[in-house]
């Protein structure tokens, strides 16, 4: 069951969903929806996503289930990515708070999250694995210095030109967290790590 429809972003729809089972027991998710532009894009997104389900590590998000769907309002192909839901917010709301009160994000914090996404990142890349849209609201706040990453991409949705003009021009934060090769479509390790900087850069600078 759908909760609450968040904020849209120019690669998809985030959905807060709930699961009810038959003992009364209810478990929350977000649910990512990513418009399919054809047949052949929805396919080998699912694809490339369906190596995300490997993924068991303490500071990435677990992805629990993909599936297409068929939205006949629209009409258009979606593809649903399952996430678990960590329920604490993310790090854009974070370091917001902390700009709104003029205070900072004490260092050992900072510490603890650069060597926990370090540390998750190496793992993933290890998977041959890339996240491709590492930024403060893709990182989960799971604790006072505990961080998850979570919304990773695929390759093919990030190649869309038209959903990545839309994205470009919807936010002007955007390219501060994008390393320069990415603006001609070339995902590497490196343009996760220069992400991830730039994140750590704005935490330390609120």
């Amino acid at each position: 069951q759908v909760l609450e429809q968040l904020q849209p972003g120019a690669l998809g729809t985030m959905l807060e969903a709930e699961l009810k089972t038959g003992k009364g027991a209810q478990k929350k998710y977000m649910i990512k929806q990513v418009e399919c532009i054809e047949q052949y894009q929805a396919n080998e997104a699912l694809k490339e996503a369906k190596d995300l389900l490997k993924l068991r590590h303490s500071n990435i998000c677990i992805y629990k289930e993909l599936f297409l769907t068929w939205n006949n309002e629209v009409p258009s192909l979606f593809l649903c990515l399952v996430m678990q839901h960590s329920g604490q917010g993310d790090l854009s709301a974070l370091i917001k708070e902390k700009r709104q009160k003029s205070e900072k994000i004490r260092d050992m914090v900072i510490q603890r999250f650069l060597g926990q996404m370090v540390d998750a990142l190496f793992y993933a890349h290890g998977q041959n694995i890339l996240h491709r849209n590492i930024k403060p609201s893709n990182i989960l706040v799971t604790g006072e210095a505990s961080f998850m990453l979570s919304d990773f991409s695929t390759e093919t949705l990030m190649k869309d030109e038209m959903k990545w003009k839309i994205r470009v021009e919807e936010s002007r934060y955007f390219k501060s967290w994008m390393a320069p090769e990415t603006l001609g479509f070339s995902f590497t390790e490196k343009s996760d790590v220069w992400s991830l900087g730039s994140v750590l850069l704005d935490m330390m600078t609120c």
